[in-house]
């Protein structure tokens, strides 16, 4: 089962998010996929020119389904596919020899987990690999029944900035602590950041961000590895 939702103001032309779990299917193409492009001529006239396609990672997020397959005949419809991001969840792709054009006239852009089948394949396939965003810290007041979470996002043009998401109980009627915040890191943080420095930027938070480790994991295995920085 999939469902696709789609994003027309993002960094990319259309930005499609696809739910749920078992395979992402040819028929979610015709059902979800076409619609989108029908909308996107309508509301912005013309083409789109680059797409962006993220199969989310429920496994990741504590559920206990996820896709595990991606059929080759769907990536095969998304001719101007300009990042890929995969969960770890999937572990192959059959590649054909029309996907291999479209992957590679596209360069497109290829995100996942660090030592993934994503970081696999972008290797294989002679293609860029950029880690997909990441939670790294999550932090409940319970005082005041708050939550917030930063995540580690890398952006289009080769920027990185941490997403810090405060969910107050006030946030919907104007409580100035409840929103959506953004810090810029440096692009390649992990050769000269350390956690502490970034746990500094968050007052209050910085114990978390130490003790919860995953910033801390990313950083250390991120200096064995690839990963692009530049713009997409």
């Amino acid at each position: 089962m999939s469902i696709l939702h789609s994003i027309f103001n993002g960094e990319y032309d259309i930005g499609f998010e696809v739910r749920g779990n078992g395979t992402v299917s040819n028929e979610a193409f015709d059902l979800d996929v076409n619609r989108a492009f029908e909308r996107y001529k309508e509301e912005c006239g013309g083409e789109p020119h680059d797409l962006s396609l993220v199969i989310e990672d429920t496994l990741k997020s504590g559920f206990d389904y996820g896709f595990t397959e991606v059929e080759t005949a769907f990536l095969e419809r998304l001719e101007n596919l300009k990042e890929l991001i995969l969960p770890d969840s999937i572990t192959e792709i059959k590649m054909t020899d029309k996907l291999e054009r479209i992957l590679k006239e596209n360069n497109t852009l290829i995100r996942g987990s660090l030592d993934s089948f994503a970081e696999r394949f972008a290797a294989e396939m002679g293609l860029n690999f950029r880690p997909a965003d990441f939670i790294f810290a999550r932090h409940v007041f319970a005082k005041v029944q708050e939550i917030t979470l930063l995540t580690v996002q890398f952006n289009r043009d080769g920027s990185v900035q941490i997403r810090s998401d405060v969910d107050s109980p006030g946030s919907s009627a104007g409580n100035t602590f409840g929103g959506v915040f953004y810090n810029e890191i440096p692009s390649d943080f992990w050769l000269n950041t350390t956690v502490e420095e970034v746990s500094a930027m968050y007052p209050g938070l910085d114990d978390v961000v130490v003790k919860d480790g995953r910033l801390a994991d990313f950083i250390e295995k991120a200096k064995e590895h690839k990963i692009f920085t530049g713009k997409n």
